[in-house]
C-alpha cells in the first residue's frame, strides 16, 4: 500500500516532507521542511500529518516575513486556545511547529531588518505557548508511566491469580504508582529539545552573539539527534562521560558527502559506518573553545533555571587522533607583493575574469575589500557591513570610525544597533593616503547621489542553517583561488593575514599601545587608564607615526597601485565601477534597499 502524500519513511520511522511556495522558500534560504513525525505506525503517523499540515498550510501562502510573522502570531493564538489536555499528536504539531517558527522568525528578520523579539505581546504569547507544551509534555509522560503501572499491577495481579508467580511478589498496593518508576531523574524533566528551543529564545532576545549560540544549538542538536532527546534530568554520570568521549569522533566537513553533512550526528554517523579514511577529524581548539564551552554554557543557563538539579558537567576529553591548531601569521613582504601584483590591482580582463590580464581597472568590492584588509587591519568579516557613515574626515583626516550607532545623535533602539565581533571592535582608524589617493570616496560620493547607504552593495552575504548571516564569505572564497594563483602554499595564512600584517606594520612604529589596541579593536578592559580620553580620535603624536610608515613594502604597494590608476588616467586602461549599475548589487543588499 502506497503512504499517504508528504509521509516518508525511512529507518523504520516516518518524517514529514513538503516543498516550500516560492516566496516562503526565499525567506527561509531552502526548497522544502522536513520533520520527523516521531513514531514508526503508521496510523499515528497519518492523524499526525494531518496536524503538521494544519499549521504548515498556512504558513506556506505567507507573501513577505510581515506576513508569515503574522500567520505564525495567528497559529500561536490559536494553539492557546486547545483544551487540556492536549492530545499527544496535537502537542506533537505543536512541538514541531515551536521548533520551525524560531528558525522562520529569525529568517524574516533578516530580511525585514527588524526584530520580532520587540514585539511584546508575540514574546509573551511565545512564552506561554513553551510553557504549554512543556507542561502538557510533562503531563503526559506521568499519565503514561501511571497507565503502565496500572496495566503491570494489573498483568501481576492476574498472574498471581492464576499461580503464575507467587503471592509474595505482589505490589503494596498503597505505594505511588511514580515511586514504582524505575527512578525519577533529578532535576529538570523536560526533553532536551524543549530545554534547547527555551534556551535558544531566551539567548535571542538578549541579544547575544548568533554564532555563540548557533554553535550551542549545534552541539545540543547532536546530543537530541545521538541519546534520542533525552530527559534533561538524565544527563549526569555515565552518560555525560559517554557524551564526552563521543565528541572528538565528529569528523569536519572534508570528505564528508553533501547529503551528510546536515549535522554533526549524521557527519558522526557517516564516520562510524564508512571509517576515517579520507576524513579529518576537529581540531582541538574546535572542540575545546566550540563544543566544550557551548555545552558549558548550555547547562550553566539550565542550572540557572533550576532546569538542572546536578552539578555543572565538565566536558575535557581530546582524543590524541584530533587536530593541533594552527596559529595564523602575517603574510611576508613577499606575499604582499605577490598578491598586488595579481591582475585585479594591475590592469584584468574584465569585470567577470578579473585574475586574468588585461586592459581593464576594475574597482569592484574585491578591488578595495583587500586593500582595506590590507591598510587598516579590518577583520574580513567588518568588511560587507560597512556604510557610507562609516567613514568620516575630522581634522582633515579621513578615518574609518566603526560603530554599533552615533552617540551624537542621541539614543536608539537596540534593533538599530549594529552588533561587531565585540565591544571593543567598535573603533577609529584613519585611512591611508593611497586608498583616498586610488578615488575610494568618489565611490561614496555616488553611492551616496544614488541614495544607498552601504559602501559595497554588491556584497553577498552567506546564509548559515540558522539564518545567522555570515559577511566574510566573499573574501574569503576570493582567497582561495588567489593563494593558488600567487603560489602561496604556507598553511598558517589565510585572508585573516591581512590583518597580522597590519597589526606588524603599526607594530613598526612608534605609537602607544594604547593607540595599538584602539586600532586593532582589541580590549582595553582591563586597562583602566586605556579606557579615558577622546573615544574617536588618536593623539596627534599617534597620528603622525601612522602616517609616516617608513616601510619598503608598504611603498612598494603603494606605487604599483597608483601606476595602474595613472594608466586610467592616460588611456592605458579602462576603469570599470560595476556596482554603478544596480543589476550588480547582491539579492541581501537589493531587498534591504527595495524594503
Amino acid at each position: 500500500m502506497a503512504i499517504a502524500s508528504y509521509l516518508m519513511r525511512r529507518g523504520g520511522r516516518y518524517s514529514f516532507q513538503i516543498r516550500y511556495s516560492v516566496r516562503l522558500a526565499a525567506i527561509m534560504r531552502k526548497p522544502l521542511y522536513r520533520a520527523s513525525l516521531m513514531t514508526a505506525d503508521y496510523s499515528v503517523a497519518r492523524f499526525r500529518l494531518a496536524e503538521y499540515l494544519h499549521w504548515f498550510l498556512p504558513m506556506n501562502i505567507a507573501q513577505n516575513p510581515s506576513g508569515l510573522r503574522d500567520q505564525i502570531k495567528r497559529q500561536i493564538e490559536e494553539y492557546l486556545e486547545d483544551p487540556v489536555p492536549i492530545d499527544p499528536d496535537r502537542l506533537a504539531a505543536r512541538e514541531k511547529f515551536d521548533e520551525w517558527q524560531i528558525g522562520a522568525l529569525t529568517a524574516a528578520t533578516e530580511l525585514e531588518q527588524s526584530y520580532y523579539c520587540f514585539d511584546d505581546d508575540l514574546i509573551e504569547k511565545v512564552a506561554v505557548f513553551q510553557r504549554q507544551n512543556a507542561e502538557a509534555d510533562k503531563y503526559n509522560r506521568k499519565r503514561n508511566l501511571i497507565a503502565a503501572y496500572e496495566k503491570g499491577r494489573s498483568d501481576v495481579q492476574e498472574a498471581i491469580a492464576y499461580q503464575v508467580v507467587p503471592s509474595s511478589f505482589k505490589l503494596p498496593l498503597e505505594v505511588s504508582p511514580l515511586q514504582t518508576a524505575v527512578g525519577k531523574p533529578k532535576g529538570g524533566d523536560v526533553r532536551t529539545s524543549e530545554a534547547l528551543a527555551m534556551f535558544l529564545r531566551h539567548h535571542e532576545v538578549a541579544g547575544k552573539n548568533a554564532d555563540a549560540r548557533s554553535d550551542i544549538a549545534l552541539i545540543v542538536q547532536f546530543i537530541i539527534d545521538e541519546l534520542d532527546d533525552p530527559l534533561v534530568g538524565e544527563l549526569h554520570g555515565n552518560l555525560i562521560k559517554e557524551l564526552d568521549k563521543m565528541l572528538p569522533d565528529i569528523p569536519n566537513r572534508t570528505g564528508i558527502p553533501k547529503e551528510s553533512q546536515g549535522s554533526l550526528s549524521s557527519r558522526f554517523q557517516y564516520a562510524k559506518s564508512h571509517g576515517w579514511e579520507n576524513l579529518q577529524r576537529l581540531t582541538e581548539a574546535r572542540l575545546r573553545n566550540g563544543y566544550h564551552n557551548a555545552l558549558s554554557k548550555f547547562f550553566v543557563w539550565l542550572i540557572d533555571k533550576k532546569l538542572y538539579a546536578y552539578d555543572k558537567p565538565v566536558f575535557s576529553y581530546i582524543s590524541d587522533e584530533n587536530l593541533v591548531s594552527l596559529s595564523r601569521d602575517a603574510f611576508t613582504n613577499d606575499e604582499v607583493m605577490k598578491i598586488v601584483r595579481q591582475p585585479l590591482f594591475t590592469g584584468c580582463h574584465g569585470k567577470d575574469r578579473i585574475w586574468k590580464p588585461g586592459a581593464y581597472l576594475v574597482q569592484s568590492h574585491l578591488y578595495w575589500a583587500y586593500i582595506l584588509l590590507l591598510l587598516t587591519g579590518l577583520r574580513p568579516g567588518e568588511l560587507g557591513r560597512l556604510e557610507l557613515s562609516d567613514f568620516k574626515e575630522r581634522d582633515s583626516i579621513w578615518y574609518l570610525h566603526l560603530q554599533g550607532f552615533d552617540p551624537s545623535k542621541g539614543r536608539v533602539a537596540r534593533k538599530d544597533v549594529r552588533i561587531f565581533k565585540t565591544k571593543s571592535s567598535e573603533r577609529n582608524v584613519p585611512l591611508h593616503p593611497v586608498i583616498l589617493d586610488l578615488g575610494f570616496l568618489d565611490r561614496l560620493a555616488e553611492l551616496e547621489k544614488a541614495g544607498c547607504k552601504y559602501v559595497f552593495p554588491e556584497w553577498e552575504p552567506y546564509v548559515k542553517p540558522n539564518g545567522a548571516l555570515r559577511w566574510g564569505q566573499p573574501i574569503t572564497k576570493s582567497w582561495q583561488y588567489l593563494k593558488q594563483a600567487v603560489g602561496i602554499t604556507r598553511k598558517d595564512v589565510t585572508v585573516y593575514s591581512c590583518r597580522h600584517y597590519f597589526a606588524q606594520l603599526i607594530d613598526n612604529t612608534d605609537i602607544t599601545d594604547r593607540a595599538r589596541k584602539r586600532l586593532m579593536g582589541h580590549s582595553v578592559k582591563d586597562d583602566v587608564p586605556s579606557r579615558y580620553g577622546s573615544k574617536t580620535r588618536l593623539t596627534v603624536r599617534d597620528l603622525r607615526a601612522i602616517a609616516a610608515l617608513n616601510d619598503p613594502t608598504v611603498d612598494a604597494v603603494c606605487d604599483l597601485l597608483l601606476d595602474a590608476r595613472s594608466r586610467v588616467d592616460n588611456g592605458e586602461l579602462t576603469l570599470l565601477e560595476p556596482w554603478k549599475n544596480r543589476a550588480t548589487w547582491s539579492n541581501h543588499y537589493r531587498e534591504k534597499m527595495d524594503g
